[in-house]
């Protein structure tokens, strides 16, 4: 279903949890930027929480892009979109983490993860501190893929393709409770050819005291 939202073109991608996404929110000016601002600064990504054995240093096999964090008081540009996505969501900023710039190159992924934190693991206690439970991610797309790099709702049996420019919102939550809803598994399939450069913001239940 497409409909409009504010001056982007929306496609209501599932309802529960609700998917949707939201085409030209970033201008390419834009996605360039946030591109030359994180190139200098890539590191393997990590994936958080380490109260099990193999993830003490956080990095997972699962989990195989580049990525880096960058502030929303960056600057001008990064200080517009956070506060425009933040708009549409319908979430104060205050409540986003810094953004997460990632890179994927071949056939480099991310298999199917919930963005939630369990509160069962002990290594999420200090992000359930600051901020609370993750409620909505915001995953927006900073270039076209010749080839691959999908994002994948393997639960829903959804796939959404990445397109220079788009977001992918959805929440996190079983509706009206702070519970992770298993339909909310998602992952970023392999790159075929080319590459991927997307970010990551993530809103929270409670508003950020430190940013991550």
């Amino acid at each position: 279903m497409k409909l409009e939202l504010g001056n982007y073109e929306m496609e209501m991608i599932f309802h529960d949890p609700l998917i949707f996404t939201l085409k030209g929110v970033l201008t390419d000016e834009e996605c360039q930027h946030f591109i030359e601002i994180a190139a200098d600064n890539l590191k393997r990504s990590k994936v958080s929480g380490y109260d099990q054995e193999e993830r003490k240093d956080g990095l997972d096999n699962r989990r195989t892009s580049s990525n880096c964090w960058v502030g929303h008081t960056q600057d001008s540009v990064t200080l517009a979109v956070a506060n425009r996505i933040a708009e549409l969501v319908q979430i104060p900023s205050s409540h986003a983490e810094s953004f997460q710039v990632l890179h994927y190159e071949n056939s480099q992924e991310y298999q199917p993860h919930l963005d939630t934190f369990d509160p069962d693991d002990k290594g999420y206690l200090p992000y359930l501190k600051n901020g609370g439970q993750r409620v909505v991610t915001a995953l927006a797309y900073l270039s076209d893929v010749i080839k691959g790099g999908e994002t994948s709702f393997p639960n829903l049996e959804k796939i959404v393709s990445p397109e220079r420019g788009k977001i992918v919102v959805f929440h996190l939550c079983k509706k009206g409770t702070l519970e992770p809803n298993p339909n909310a598994l998602h992952g970023g399939m392999p790159v075929l050819e080319g590459e991927k450069w997307a970010f990551n913001l993530w809103f929270r239940h409670e508003e950020l005291i430190k940013k991550i």
